[in-house]
């Protein structure tokens, strides 16, 4: 039950970071053959995110709002690419 609990409020906060960030809501279509999600997705997001908390409401609520933000940092970090352990170092001694 908590971890129904834990999505709903991770949920609850992805939608508020979407409408402070955009003062809109995007409503999902179906767009050239591909389905964009809109406002659903960050809310998945945000519950996923909200359910990797320690189980307390307002945690919950937090990781859901920052939820897409630690994502889209992630990505643009590592670009989908996996460097091998000789790569890291190299670019680490290049800086």
């Amino acid at each position: 039950m908590t971890e129904i609990i834990d999505f709903l409020f991770g949920a609850l906060g992805g939608l508020t970071a979407i409408i402070l960030q955009a003062n809109t809501l995007e409503i999902p279509k179906k767009l050239n053959g591909k389905i964009c999600l809109g406002f659903i997705g960050g809310m998945i997001i945000g519950g996923v995110a909200g359910m990797c908390i320690d189980g307390q409401p307002l945690t919950a609520f937090m990781g859901g709002f920052m939820g897409k933000e630690v994502l889209h940092r992630f990505m643009d970090l590592k670009e989908f690419n996996i460097l091998s352990k000789s790569d890291y170092k190299r670019n680490i001694d290049t800086k």
